[in-house]
C-alpha cells in the first residue's frame, strides 16, 4: 500500500512515532487533484512502478475509487498475505526494493527522521512491538516538483528494460533514420520520414501514437498512448509526453500531461505541466537566468519561494490550465490549476489557481464558467467530466488553500 500525509486509512495510526511521513502538498500544484501515485516520472507513474518492482497489488487512496481503502485491504487480508506501507513518493530502485522485501513483520525502514516503508501483521496490524531499519543507501524520492523532471532521463532507462523485457518492438518503416539500436515501437504506431537517436537513451513509442515526419527525437524520451508529434518538431533527452497529448516546437527536459497540447513552435525546457492544458501558438518559457544564478521557486507549503539550488528550472503548470498565443513564462514560474492566461509580456513568477489573466487585468476564474468550459474541452476529446473530480475542483475552489 502506498501512504502519505494525506491517506484516508484507520492504518496510518501504525505509522505514530515512527518518522515523517511524505506531505503531498509539497508536489502542488500537481497533487491538488489526483494521488501521487498516478504521478508519471518517466514511462509509468508510480503506483505501475512498484507493481512492476514487486510483482504484487498495489493498493493507494484514490477519489476514482468507489471502495474505501480499508475495504481493499481487507479484501486482501487473507490468511498468509503479506502487507507492506511504502511512502508514496519513493521511486523503487532495485536496491531499495531488495530492503524492503527483506523487512520482518513488524520492522520499518527509515532514514534520518523521514519513515520510507513498514511492513505490517494482517492478524496484528496495529503491535506496538516495532523495531527501526536503517536504510543508508540514496533513495530516490519525488520531494519537490522540480523532481518531476529532473528524474525522466533516468526513469525511462531504467523502465525501457523492465518493460521490452522479452517483447519486440512492432515493425516501422524504413523512410525513418534509426541511430543505436534502442527503440521500441508499440502496436498501430504511424511513423514516416523521423530521426530518432537512440545512443543517448532509449526512445519508447507507445500504442497508437503518431509521429509526422520531419521530427527529430533523442532519447531518452516516452511518448505516451495516442500522442501526436507534429512534423518538424524537435524533442531533445529528457522528456515524458503523455497518453493523447499533441506536441510541436521545440521541447527539453520536460514532462507533458495526459491530454495536454502544445501544439505548436516555441520552447518548453526543464518544465513539468499537467494534464488537460492548452499552450496557445508561440508559448515559450525560460529555462536559465541570464546571471546563471541558482532558481527559486514558489512553494505552497510555506508560502514563499524555495531555493532549488537548480541553475536550470522552467514552468510548472497544474491540470486544466490555458494559454493565450506568445505567452511568455520567466524562468522558474509556478502557475496553478484551472487558469486561463492570456496577456502580452512575461507572467508572473507565481500564479494562483483559478486565475484568468488578461492585458486590462487579473481577476478570478469564475467557478461555475470554469466547470462549464471545462466540460466542452473534454467533449471535444470524446471524454465526460467526472462527477467525482467536479466535487474535488469545487472543493479546492472552496478551501482556504485556495492556490
Amino acid at each position: 500500500m502506498l501512504f502519505d500525509q494525506s491517506t484516508q486509512s484507520s492504518y496510518l495510526q501504525c505509522f505514530n512515532g515512527l518518522g515523517n511521513l511524505f506531505n503531498p502538498d509539497s508536489l502542488w500544484p500537481f497533487t491538488s487533484l489526483k494521488s501521487t501515485a498516478l504521478l508519471r516520472v518517466g514511462i509509468l507513474p508510480l503506483f505501475e512502478k512498484w507493481a512492476h518492482a514487486l510483482d504484487a497489488v498495489v493498493l493507494y487512496d484514490s477519489q476514482a475509487s468507489e471502495v474505501s481503502l480499508d475495504e481493499q485491504i481487507a479484501s486482501w487480508s487473507h490468511e498468509g498475505q503479506e502487507l507492506f506501507f511504502v511512502s508514496v513518493n519513493v521511486i523503487p530502485t532495485e536496491s531499495f526494493v531488495e530492503k524492503l522485501i527483506s523487512l520482518a513483520k513488524g520492522q520499518y525502514l527509515r532514514s534520518d527522521n523521514n519513515l520510507f516503508a513498514f511492513r505490517a501483521d494482517f492478524d496484528q496490524p496495529f503491535n506496538a512491538s516495532m523495531e527501526k531499519v536503517f536504510f543508508g543507501q540514496d533513495c530516490i524520492q519525488l520531494q519537490f516538483i522540480e523532481d518531476l523532471y529532473l528524474n525522466i532521463g533516468s526513469e525511462i532507462i531504467r523502465e525501457f528494460g523492465i518493460l521490452t523485457h522479452d517483447r519486440r518492438s512492432e515493425f516501422y518503416s524504413n523512410t525513418n533514420i534509426v541511430l543505436g539500436d534502442q527503440l521500441f515501437v508499440g502496436q498501430s504506431v504511424e511513423m514516416e520520414c523521423v530521426t530518432l537517436n537512440t545512443k543517448t537513451g532509449p526512445i519508447y513509442i507507445d500504442d497508437g501514437a503518431i509521429i509526422m515526419e520531419g521530427a527529430n527525437l533523442r532519447g531518452p524520451l516516452y511518448i505516451g498512448k495516442n500522442a501526436v508529434v507534429k512534423m518538424g518538431t524537435t524533442i531533445y533527452s529528457n522528456v515524458s509526453i503523455g497518453d493523447y497529448a499533441v506536441v510541436g516546437g521545440e521541447i527539453s527536459n520536460s514532462s507533458i500531461g495526459d491530454f495536454s497540447a502544445k501544439g505548436h513552435y516555441g520552447y518548453l525546457g526543464c518544465s513539468v505541466v499537467g494534464d488537460w492544458c492548452n499552450l496557445g501558438a508561440g508559448t515559450t518559457n525560460s529555462n536559465l537566468k541570464n546571471n546563471l544564478s541558482s532558481i527559486k521557486l514558489y512553494d505552497y507549503r510555506s508560502d514563499s519561494l524555495r531555493d532549488t539550488g537548480l541553475m536550470k528550472c522552467g514552468l510548472f503548470m497544474g491540470d486544466f490550465t490555458r494559454t493565450g498565443i506568445q505567452s511568455m513564462f520567466n524562468t522558474g514560474t509556478v502557475v496553478g490549476l484551472g487558469c486561463m492566461l492570456s496577456i502580452t509580456g512575461f507572467y508572473p513568477k507565481f500564479v494562483s489557481s483559478f486565475t484568468w489573466l488578461y492585458n486590462e487585468g487579473n481577476e478570478t476564474y469564475q467557478l461555475q464558467k470554469f466547470i462549464s468550459d471545462l466540460e466542452v474541452v473534454f467533449l471535444s476529446k470524446n471524454r465526460k467530466l467526472d462527477k467525482k473530480l467536479i466535487e474535488k475542483i469545487i472543493e479546492i475552489n472552496q478551501s482556504k488553500f485556495k492556490n
